[in-house]
């Protein structure tokens, strides 16, 4: 990934928190589709994973243990602070 879309990141930190406090569970990427091509939400969540702005269970299939699915996705401290400065 190039160039990470912060504004992006933020909508996305925002659905997730939205999600949790409306009570849906889990919350997994394809909660937030309609923000972006799923193959590119997916990317964007695997960083946010990463760099510690959210945590969840990684879901992966085939042989190759490909990225399928990011499931039970909770913000982090990092990420509550990132969202609401």
């Amino acid at each position: 990934m190039n160039t990470l879309d912060q504004k992006l990141i933020h909508a996305i930190l925002q659905e997730i928190d939205g999600h949790l406090n409306r009570g849906v569970l889990p919350v997994h990427n394809g909660h937030l589709e309609h923000l972006s091509q799923e193959d590119e939400i997916l990317e964007y969540l695997l960083y946010m994973k990463k760099e510690r702005l959210i945590s969840g269970d990684l879901v992966t299939k085939g042989a190759n243990n490909t990225p399928y699915r990011i499931t039970n996705l909770r913000l982090t401290y990092v990420g509550i602070k990132m969202l609401r400065p």
